[in-house]
């Protein structure tokens, strides 16, 4: 019987140290409920958009995008207008080179003339 007392007394002690009192818990559920309670006010602040605000964050969307659409047409256009310079550069420098082919065959030409003319001359004098 001792013994039972005993055991009984042990198991009564360690649950009266065991368990933790009501202030104890309120001390560290308190601010964790505070922060919880703030937290929930801000997503429903978040998630209390009007109707008028998702339509003006569509309009906005879709203006960002007709802009973007914008952009990648002028970065399309210029693509082209680069091409089309590229190709009128290679144009000019045909040109170019056409033109000075052909100065050297006009001095060539001369040249021929010239000793055509002293061919023909000598001929004369013989």
């Amino acid at each position: 019987m001792k013994k039972l007392i005993g055991i009984l007394g042990v198991v009564a002690l360690f649950n009266v140290a065991g368990c933790a009192t009501h202030g104890y818990v309120s001390s560290q559920v308190d601010p964790l409920a505070d922060r919880l309670t703030k937290l929930e006010s801000k997503v429903s602040q978040l998630s209390g958009m009007t109707e008028a605000d998702k339509a003006a964050i569509n309009q906005a969307n879709a203006k960002a995008q007709q802009a973007l659409d914008a952009a990648n047409k002028v970065a399309g256009d210029v693509k082209i207008a680069n091409n089309d310079v590229k190709k009128a550069e290679a144009a000019a420098l045909r040109a170019e080179n056409a033109a000075r082919d052909a100065e050297r065959a006009a001095k060539e030409s001369q040249q021929m003339e010239k000793k055509s003319e002293k061919i023909f001359k000598l001929e004369q004098k013989k």
